[in-house]
C-alpha cells in the first residue's frame, strides 16, 4: 500500500514472471516528466541531497524532486560533485 502522497500513487502494480516461475507483486516503472520552473543551482562542496531539500522545500524527504529533475545522472555522488551545475525544480504535491 502505497501512502497518500506518494511519489509512486497511481504506479500501475505488475506482476512479471521471475526466473523461479513465481509472479511477484512489483510496481511497474514510474514514467519522469520533465520538470517545469527549474532553477539551475551549483553544487557546493559538501552538500547532500536531504541539504538541498530542506533548503528549497523545507522536507529532507523531498530530495527525490532533485534526482527527477536530474534523470541524466544516476549516481547522486557525482550528482553533488563541487561545481557541478544541477536542476532544482519547484516543489510539488503528488496526487493519486
Amino acid at each position: 500500500m502505497l501512502y497518500q502522497g506518494s511519489r509512486y500513487a497511481g504506479t500501475e502494480v505488475v506482476e512479471p514472471v521471475n526466473t523461479e516461475g513465481e509472479h511477484p507483486r512489483v510496481l511497474a516503472l514510474r514514467r519522469i516528466s520533465a520538470p517545469k520552473g527549474v532553477l539551475e543551482y551549483v553544487v557546493m562542496e559538501g552538500e547532500r541531497l536531504d541539504h538541498l531539500a530542506q533548503r528549497f522545500y523545507s522536507d529532507p524527504k523531498k530530495y527525490w524532486l532533485i534526482l527527477d529533475a536530474n534523470p541524466h545522472e544516476l549516481n547522486p555522488f557525482e550528482l553533488l560533485r563541487p561545481g557541478r551545475r544541477i536542476q532544482v525544480p519547484r516543489n510539488r504535491v503528488v496526487t493519486p
